[in-house]
């Protein structure tokens, strides 16, 4: 009975998968430090190249944010623009996924809009006067290098611009689903949960013969 107690906690760390990885860094803006009610404007933030215009962040100032507490406007005295580069698998689909919002106290559907870009896929979302937050997918496959995902504002630059937050780029799995894979710690405890088994299976052996 000892022995099987002792097997399934070993087994235990076999279950740990993560969930779906982001291959983003910081695609809800949140490692900024944004006091509730204030924004600011920023030349930098992690794991982002900001354009010559800066990034405004934004924590519930004209408007919420979809995911945390901060989210990002890409007109801030003039329309400007934020990268990323991603490295990807020759051949192997990928989800991107945003969400957007128009302020409540926009300035007219000329004002709003956002531009993103991906390999060779691009689009523009918000050049309405919508002000709920709404969400955008697509899919694009790698190409084995690396890829540069970029938004930009492309309304009326006018400092009142269309909201960016929770993005994401994901691997794609044959099912057609966002891949689950293990975070480094949990592929840690899996191998340690494997070796302990192994030494488990190993002493009841030794012990079958005794």
């Amino acid at each position: 009975m000892k022995r099987l107690i002792a097997a399934t906690l070993t087994a235990a760390p076999l279950f740990a998968l993560a969930a779906p990885v982001n291959l983003l860094n910081n695609g809800s803006f949140e490692s900024t430090a944004v006091a509730n009610g204030s924004w600011l404007n920023t030349s930098t933030v992690a794991g982002w190249t900001v354009g010559p215009h800066g990034l405004e962040i934004r924590d519930n100032v004209a408007g919420r944010a979809f995911d945390g507490s901060n989210f990002v406007e890409l007109d801030t005295t003039t329309n400007s623009w934020i990268s990323q580069s991603l490295n990807t698998v020759a051949g192997l689909t990928y989800t991107l996924s945003f969400s957007f919002a128009n302020r409540p106290d926009h300035q007219g559907a000329n004002s709003n809009g956002l531009e993103w870009s991906i390999g060779t896929l691009s689009g523009t979302v918000g050049k309405n006067t919508v002000t709920s937050w709404d969400s955008f997918s697509t899919t694009f496959t790698g190409t084995g290098s690396a890829m540069t995902l970029r938004f930009g504002a492309n309304g009326r630059s006018d400092s009142f611009g269309t909201s960016l937050d929770n993005v994401g780029v994901f691997a794609v799995n044959a099912g057609g689903n966002a891949a689950a894979v293990p975070e480094p710690h949990s592929l840690a405890l899996m191998l340690a949960g494997l070796g302990a088994m192994g030494f488990v299976m190993r002493r009841r052996k030794w012990g079958s013969k005794a």
